[in-house]
């Protein structure tokens, strides 16, 4: 019995092992993309048979800083596309950021390595067609898979301000002036019934005056 389980327990850590030395073995690219649109390459489809859709793959390359001074070329970006009939690019990859024409991913020059993962339906087409990559501004270096490791989650958004703002000043004036004008029969919105007590002290007062000056006759 106790055999036994140091076989499985061998067994195991061999399989461990194995699946770690997948996770971690990278596939040399080696390509300068330039910035002409002329260059790609192809990492096979066998290099993505023993992903699943946890997996992160990691492309490491080096940015051509000095386009950062050449107009009209002073970006960086990968696009990775399927390598199939026409190839499409891949614009389902989690993890790094779509371009403002959403036909490529945006790097930055500071950048040296760019990570994502793949949903399962297109990794499945990756496995058998592998995927063609084409770029500016960089030079690929290697392309690899981890199947332990977690991709951050990306920043959360900061909260918008409440749709209730302070209005402009033009608009509070607006409100203001379009509110009616209350009624002739309406409270006084100063004194409320303020008034009505005071005209009727004077009613009294004058009341009074009179009884007096008839008695006087």
């Amino acid at each position: 019995m106790k055999l036994t389980k140091i076989i499985a327990v061998i067994a195991a850590s061999a399989a461990a092992v194995a699946s770690l030395a997948v996770s971690v073995t990278a596939y040399d690219i080696n390509k300068d993309l330039k910035t002409g649109w002329s260059v790609s390459t192809v990492i096979p489809g066998e290099e993505f048979e023993d992903a699943d859709a946890n997996s992160v793959f990691t492309i490491t390359f080096e940015a051509d800083a000095s386009l950062a001074e050449k107009e009209g070329h002073n970006y960086w970006c990968i696009k990775p596309m399927l390598n199939d009939t026409g190839w499409p690019f891949i614009d389902s990859l989690v993890g790094p950021t779509l371009s403002d024409g959403k036909d490529s991913y945006v790097i930055q020059p500071e950048e040296t390595e760019i990570k994502f993962t793949v949903p399962a339906e297109k990794l499945e087409e990756l496995q058998v067609a592998g995927m063609a990559i084409m770029g500016h501004g960089i030079k690929l270096g290697t392309f690899s898979f981890s199947n332990s490791e977690t991709l951050a989650a990306a920043p959360a958004a900061e909260a918008e301000a409440p749709a209730e703002a302070a209005a402009p000043a033009a608009d509070v004036q607006a409100e203001t002036e379009a509110a009616p004008a209350p009624a002739k029969n309406d409270k006084n919105p100063r004194t409320g019934t303020t008034d009505i007590v005071v005209f009727g002290a004077l009613a009294l007062v004058s009341g009074a005056a009179m009884a007096a000056s008839r008695k006087r006759k």
